[in-house]
């Protein structure tokens, strides 16, 4: 919802400064361009944001981020609702803990994603329930 918001507000900033009388063409096009930047970046992130269960590795890739957590190095998995910020597109996440730190990722079916998880990673804590 931010993120379509965002991308709305875009929209709404550039259509009024295109209208607004007291806007100059520079300031007029300079919103714009601003705005259709932000527009893209949010919209690569929207449609480039997607987990893979690799045969040795988690790939986790959202825009420009890309994260590889190999299975071994997992420590624990489970869901949540955490709103810290992160590489989810939705509040409904998973919570991965691993040797080094720790991701919130929201893929679509989440029973499903930690089914496979657990059989990927045997020796972590992974609740699906």
């Amino acid at each position: 919802m931010v993120l379509w918001g965002s991308i709305g507000y875009g929209i709404f900033i550039s259509f009024s400064a295109i209208t607004a009388e007291k806007a100059s063409l520079g300031e007029s096009i300079l919103t714009i361009l601003l705005n259709v930047v932000i527009i893209l970046f949010i919209s690569w992130l929207w449609f480039s944001t997607y987990y893979v269960l690799d045969e040795n590795e988690l790939i986790i890739r959202c825009g420009p981020i890309r994260k590889r957590i190999p299975y071994r190095v997992i420590t624990s998995a489970h869901k949540t609702w955490n709103p810290l910020s992160s590489l989810a597109l939705s509040l409904k996440r998973i919570h991965i803990t691993y040797q080094f730190g720790m991701a919130l990722i929201s893929p679509k079916d989440r029973n499903q994603f930690l089914t496979l998880l657990k059989e990927k990673c045997p020796h972590a804590s992974i609740k699906i329930d």
